[in-house]
């Protein structure tokens, strides 16, 4: 296998308001050490953004405002080549609607996970680059498609 130069930046997007932190961080602790493991054995090099990383809402509050807390992920987001989104809590989370709207506008596949087509407000779904039914099946996309 040749290594390759190419590096990867996932924005890990989904609902935070209202969740205790494991709630909000499980799923993304999940999907960041899958995407390393993915990266790793494919030569490719790759940075996970989890908000959960920089912000702990509910634990250790060291924003001054929420204004701070969204220029600092949206700046990550913009920076990223990919945003993974988890699909539970999204009819309620505006910021995580907002995340992937940015992402659309902004040419930045976005890929959903835990819910499929004809299920979410049509504007968002067209957003969307692709839905999974859960974490494992997208991981199995980016690799058939992405890291080739």
């Amino acid at each position: 296998m040749s290594v390759s130069n190419k590096e990867w930046q996932y924005y890990l997007a989904g609902k935070m308001d209202g969740l205790t932190f494991d709630e909000m961080n499980q799923w993304r602790e999940e999907a960041a050490l899958k995407l390393k493991v993915l990266s790793e054995t494919s030569g490719y090099k790759c940075t996970v953004i989890n908000p959960c990383d920089f912000y702990n809402p509910v634990e250790d509050v060291r924003y001054q405002t929420d204004e701070e807390v969204m220029d600092y992920d949206i700046n990550h987001l913009e920076n990223s080549d990919f945003v993974i989104v988890n699909a539970d809590g999204l009819g309620t989370s505006t910021g995580t609607q907002i995340e992937i709207f940015d992402a659309w506008k902004n040419n930045i596949p976005v890929f959903v996970f835990g819910v499929g087509r004809g299920v979410i407000h049509p504007w968002l779904e067209r957003c969307v680059t692709r839905f999974e039914p859960n974490l494992d099946y997208l991981i199995t996309y980016l690799t058939d498609f992405y890291y080739v």
